[in-house]
């Protein structure tokens, strides 16, 4: 018994077509690009937060003042 020996038939099939995959590249540039934009927004708020914050002092927040409070009128009376 003998085989036979076909030639390979081209089966064009067996490729993935550009039209097939670039919805697929698009996902993956649009995660990318929102993974970006996320890791830059986070930087910029840790950085915005990392900033020494100047603080206002009321009245009531300022030792001297309150000292001066419990003093009395020091002015001469005319």
């Amino acid at each position: 018994m003998r085989l036979i020996a076909h030639p390979a038939e081209p089966n064009h099939d067996a490729y993935i077509r550009p039209k097939e995959v670039f919805p697929l590249y698009l996902v993956i540039v649009l995660l990318l690009l929102a993974g970006l934009i996320y890791v830059g927004w986070r930087v910029a708020r840790a950085a915005r937060d990392a900033r020494p914050k100047s603080r206002v002092i009321g009245p009531d927040d300022d030792p001297e003042f309150l000292w001066r409070l419990g003093q009395g009128d020091d002015t001469p009376k005319p």
